[in-house]
Formats: C-alpha cells, sequence, structure tokens
C-alpha cells in the first residue's frame, strides 16, 4: 500500500489543481470559494490544505506549474535556433501551441494576478518577466543583425506575445482549423509584423524548418 501513496497524493493534488483551474476560469479567483474546489475534486478541504496551504497559494502554484514549463522551454530554444528569424517563429509557435492546448490554466495565470499580492504576486512576475525577456532578446538580435526592421523591439514584443496569447480566449480544436495550421499562421504573421528579411528577400514561415512546436513542452508529434 505505502508505494501507492505518492502516486495518489500527486493524483490528489492534480485533481484539485484541474478544478480550480476550471472553477477560476469560470467564476474568477474571487468568486471561486475554496469549499468548491475541494467539493469539484471529489476531495476535503484538508486535503486541500495539506498539499497547497491556501487558495492563494494553489493559484500561484496554477500560475507557476503553466508557466515555469514554457520558459524553460522557451530558453531551450535559443540554443536551438541561432538565426533570430527561426528562435522567433519558434517561439511564437510554441506559445500558441501552449495557450490553444491548455486553455483554462492559460486563462487563468494570465488574468488572476491581479488577485495575488506581496511575495506571491513577485514570484509569478519574476516568472513571466524572464520569459518575456526571452522575446525581447529574439526581436532584439533580428534587429541588431538587420533581419528585423523594427525601431522598437520590446514594444514589439509585447505586442507579438499579446497576440499569440489571445488564442486562449477563442481557439477551439472542433472549430475547423488546426492546431499546427493556427501556429504556422500566427508565425508567419509575426514575421511579416516584424518586417523580417534575408539577402533582401523577405522571411516567410514556409522558409523555414522548425520542429514540432509542442517537442520541448512534451507533447509534440
Amino acid at each position: 500500500m505505502a508505494r501507492t501513496r505518492p502516486a495518489e497524493s500527486a493524483a490528489t493534488q492534480q485533481r484539485l489543481r484541474d478544478a480550480a483551474v476550471e472553477l477560476f476560469a469560470d467564476k474568477g479567483f474571487f468568486g471561486t470559494g475554496i469549499r468548491d474546489i475541494a467539493t469539484s475534486a471529489g476531495t476535503t478541504l484538508s486535503s486541500l490544505y495539506h498539499f497547497f496551504g491556501n487558495k492563494d497559494d494553489l493559484l500561484v502554484d496554477i500560475m507557476v506549474t503553466s508557466t515555469e514549463p514554457l520558459r524553460d522551454a522557451a530558453i531551450a530554444l535559443t540554443d536551438l535556433y541561432d538565426r533570430p528569424e527561426y528562435l522567433l517563429s519558434a517561439l511564437i509557435e510554441q506559445h500558441v501551441w501552449a495557450h490553444a492546448s491548455d486553455r483554462l490554466a492559460k486563462v487563468v495565470s494570465d488574468t488572476e494576478i491581479r488577485a495575488l499580492e506581496g511575495k506571491r504576486r513577485e514570484r509569478v512576475l519574476s516568472l513571466r518577466d524572464s520569459y518575456e525577456q526571452v522575446w525581447r532578446n529574439a526581436v532584439q538580435q533580428g534587429v541588431d543583425e538587420g533581419v528585423f526592421d523594427v525601431g522598437h523591439p520590446n514594444t514589439i514584443a509585447s505586442g507579438l506575445l499579446s497576440m499569440c496569447t489571445s488564442v486562449s480566449h477563442w481557439f477551439r480544436p472542433d472549430g475547423g482549423l488546426a492546431l499546427e495550421q493556427l501556429c504556422w499562421g500566427y508565425s508567419d504573421a509575426g514575421l511579416g509584423l516584424v518586417r523580417a528579411t534575408r539577402e533582401q528577400r523577405a522571411v516567410r514561415r514556409g522558409d523555414l524548418e522548425l520542429q514540432s512546436p509542442g517537442t520541448l513542452l512534451g507533447d509534440g508529434t
């Protein structure tokens, strides 16, 4: 029996996390009671307190487990692609993939930061800033190498992130557009926004050979 306890604990934690994500996305953090989460997860309040401490810490856990793998995967992309047009395209596709395939967690992570204060808020913002810095560096690299033609790299990076993040609010897997097509389209649009050129020729997504956008997130094909 003892051998099953770690797996059972992990399963209970995941049920609580999943229940909280659905409720926070539907009702908002402040509209969700902690007892609602435990009931939806099919467990007890004591289990929730044991694994997460309180509702605020549970929200932080959701945000960290949603953002940290994306940040780590983005850093890994910088080792895979040395050309800025490849790196930016890969970042865009990976971000869109994550936000379309794990929609509710990303909606919560992107909107409920307003519910956090103090060190909890600082922890999440620090993680988010480190992820966004990878994007800013990629755009700046493109400008420095004369591949991208934009006047305000940091502003463009923020705009690209906002554009890609929005898919979590509207994408549906049964909506007639395959996720791979969505990623490709956003990548191509992103290259257009930064006016990517190589040898006086516009760079398009079809010119690039990239790995599947979900590979580094553990769900690529």
